[in-house]
């Protein structure tokens, strides 16, 4: 087969774009760098299946109806009806009755051109407006949302607090697995370890990171503010004392902690389990300093942990959680999709909209659009090819 469209990346951004544009009846060809689909929303293998992209599912997004229309939804589970704790103002609490109260009372919209923090202080008290924004961290992964524009993340707030939030049994790729199976079945040709050092010839989608394409097309202008948070994954044995919640988050320091293995135990063995963390980092802040932070709070909130703990693995990520929009700045000013007549960039930090990875798949459908030379929204129904 010689495809008519080569999709740089197998992610959730280019699996999609392969389905739609194999439904579309092109012949699709998807390269991907790692040796296996999945991209930043890959599981491990185990015995401790922690996910090494995103963690939660948005159910009320387009991409989920995207998913719906055509059977591919993964098996998804709420969070376990548990307590969750809060650190807010040094001590650690349940969450606070009255910061929901002031999150809901919040004006409906927000204006793009202002600071976040300086918005909220027109509303409610300092004290106040600094809990919100270390809620604001937990979909940010930003060290300071306060920094960033009111409208960006007061939109997020509001869907992050909406109830639309899931997780995906048997960890993302689960819902990899479904998307390349699909694909597979509708005559997409896949090529893993495969690394390319320019953009293929002729029609091409990069559906990789924003800095991955701007090294194969050596474009300086794919560049967007991103994020820079550690995360830390812990595999606990059989007899860890159970502190009694599900969700642990640092309102004063940033840090975000699930017992992911509560909502969903096929991710840790038996009588163990797993627990997945994300702490920001300032600028110049190491891997070490926010790892100290995070056993400070473990200690306070999860008397015992040290002793459980059998695995663990930790890491360093910049710009792997997608764009964060400064004042002044929409999604609208993030780098263009279409670089040419025949090429388009398909990222989480593309000009698109929607929630974290929900941008890359809206990027994917406009990517499309540029290749066709069409005009449709984002997400909009098609009635999809049947698999061959």
């Amino acid at each position: 087969m010689t495809p008519d469209l080569t999709i740089v990346g197998a992610g959730l951004t280019g699996l999609t774009a392969a389905i739609e544009a194999a439904e579309q009846g092109r012949r699709v060809a998807v390269v991907e760098a790692h040796s296996r689909p999945g991209g930043r929303a890959r599981t491990l293998d185990g015995p401790y299946r922690a996910n090494t992209g995103p963690h939660a599912f948005y159910v009320d997004g387009a991409w989920w109806a995207w998913l719906e229309r055509r059977g591919l939804t993964p098996p998804v589970v709420a969070a376990p009806r548990r307590p969750r704790l809060v650190r807010t103002g040094g001590r650690l609490t349940a969450w606070p009755d009255e910061l929901g109260a002031a999150i809901a009372a919040l004006p409906a919209e927000a204006p793009d051109a202002e600071r976040f923090r300086a918005w909220l202080l027109r509303h409610v008290d300092a004290a106040t407006a600094e809990a919100i924004i270390g809620v604001c961290f937990v979909f940010t992964f930003d060290h300071d949302p306060g920094r960033l524009a009111a409208g960006f993340v007061h939109q997020r707030l509001r869907r992050a607090l909406a109830g639309g939030v899931r997780y995906v049994t048997g960890g993302w790729s689960t819902l990899v697995d479904l998307l390349a199976a699909r694909a597979a079945a509708l005559g997409v040709r896949t090529s893993t370890g495969t690394r390319l050092p320019a953009p293929p010839g002729g029609p091409a989608i990069i559906a990789t990171g924003l800095a991955t394409a701007r090294r194969l097309t050596g474009d300086p202008s794919l560049a967007w503010t991103g994020a820079r948070a550690a995360t830390f994954d812990l595999g606990l044995r059989a007899g860890a004392p159970d502190p009694g919640w599900f969700r642990l988050t640092d309102l004063d320091d940033r840090i975000y902690v699930a017992r992911y293995s509560l909502a969903d135990p096929t991710l840790a063995p038996d009588g163990h389990e797993l627990v997945q963390i994300a702490a920001a980092c300032a600028p110049g802040e190491r891997k070490r300093d926010a790892e100290q932070r995070v056993h400070r709070l473990l200690d306070e909130a999860w008397p015992g942990w040290r002793a459980a703990v059998e695995w663990r693995r930790g890491a360093v990520r910049t710009d792997c959680s997608g764009a964060l929009d400064l004042p002044g700045t929409t999604w609208r000013d993030r780098p263009a999709v279409g670089r040419g007549d025949t090429l388009a960039v398909a990222t989480d930090q593309s000009a698109a909209p929607g929630l974290l990875a929900e941008v890359g798949v809206a990027a994917a459908h406009l990517a499309l659009q540029h290749i066709d030379g069409t005009s449709r929204e984002p997400g909009s129904a098609r009635e999809p090819a049947q698999p061959r």
